[in-house]
């Protein structure tokens, strides 16, 4: 293939329209235009494009990681090659909180493929999306869940001085039904209960489910090995992961979840920015963050949640805790071994020998600190 031959096709996908920017690279060529999102149009674009390309050149179809680029990348198969792009990574444009449109959009994502730095998605084969949705209904279902114990709470703590303590047990919801309140109110709390109730099946539905790709997932189950990470947990973090090799390191994985820590450095002059944010998956630093409750015990993190914890406060040795586990993470998954719980081996201290000829003593290391 000749990239100096190529058509690129930057396009800004929405669910009514199409908006295209066309260049020929052999050529310098641009167009520019807009269509009805219809399967029918983008197949009639990539062939009219196919036809206009040079022998050894290639259509490049390069598109925004959003809705609906699984279906556009199974239409156009093979015909052209599908690029995904991580807007989230690419800079922004100095203008670009004063004036922003899909043409505009277009022309950003041509000009960082033309440079070489465009920022390339993840494309999660059938298996992960569906896990990955499976996953996020859970969270789904327990945030509405939630929202509802929130409401009825809400309603008690204005309408009356009965105690709230412990509602959602069975003991609890019985307590609930028998309160005094007005025949609308009482009305109210029993579609809430009734809409409670219906969500608790359907979370244990999902759970089942859950359950069923846990068993037949080993990696899930050498994750279930940490401690405060159990099979919901594992199942969650992992299918927002996908396959490991996608992370060269452990920072670039601890990066993705938005627990890196910000520096910005000029000359001498450094300045630490707060720890976590950003990051491209926030429901994976949400699962581990809420994980370090338990993850706070493990004999090998213990010493250095201690030492952040005095040094600077809770919430910051939480994060630092679940950076910890993100690396535990990616070197079982990447060295296919398992989890060591226990503390880390501390180097032997240097000992101080006297070489012939020398005037003072000389500090080597011992081979068990190696």
């Amino acid at each position: 293939m000749n990239a100096g031959k190529d058509i690129i096709l930057a396009v800004d996908y929405h669910a009514e329209n199409i908006e295209f920017r066309w260049f020929n690279t052999a050529t310098g060529e641009e167009r520019t235009g807009r269509y009805p999102t219809t399967r029918g149009n983008i197949l009639r674009q990539a062939e009219e494009t196919l036809r206009e390309v040079a022998s050894g050149g290639r259509v490049v179809w390069i598109m925004e990681s959003t809705t609906g680029w699984v279906r556009v990348k199974e239409l156009l198969g093979e015909r052209v090659e599908f690029v995904l792009a991580n807007v989230l990574d690419m800079p922004l444009p100095p203008k670009a909180r004063r004036r922003k449109t899909d043409k505009i959009d277009t022309g950003r994502l041509l000009r960082e493929y033309l440079n070489g730095r465009l920022p390339r998605s993840f494309q999660p084969p059938a298996r992960w999306r569906q896990v990955r949705r499976l996953v996020d209904s859970r969270q789904d279902v327990v945030e509405r869940q939630t929202a509802l114990k929130n409401w009825v709470t809400s309603l008690l703590h204005h309408e009356t001085w009965q105690d709230r303590t412990n509602l959602w047990s069975a003991a609890g919801q019985a307590r609930l039904r028998a309160m005094p309140l007005a025949e609308s109110d009482r009305q109210l709390v029993g579609w809430k209960l009734a809409q409670w109730e219906q969500l608790q099946r359907q979370q244990a539905e999902i759970e089942e489910r859950m359950q069923a790709i846990y068993d037949a997932w080993p990696e899930a189950q050498w994750v279930d090995q940490i401690r405060g990470i159990g099979m919901m947990t594992a199942v969650s973090v992992l299918s927002h992961i996908g396959p490991i090799g996608r992370f060269a390191t452990a920072e670039d994985l601890i990066s993705y979840a938005g627990l890196a820590p910000g520096v910005r450095n000029s000359d001498q002059m450094r300045h630490n920015g707060r720890l976590g944010g950003g990051g491209t998956d926030k429901h994976l630093r949400y699962l581990l963050v809420e994980a370090t409750q338990w993850l706070c015990q493990i004999p090998r993190y213990r010493p250095t949640y201690e030492r952040v914890l005095a040094k600077r406060g809770k919430k910051v040795a939480r994060v630092v805790l679940a950076r910890l586990t993100l690396r535990s993470i990616h070197k079982m998954l990447r060295d296919r071994v398992r989890f060591n719980p226990g503390p880390r081996p501390r180097p032997a201290p240097p000992t101080f020998t006297q070489r012939p000829g020398a005037r003072g003593a000389v500090a080597t290391t011992g081979g068990a600190g190696r």
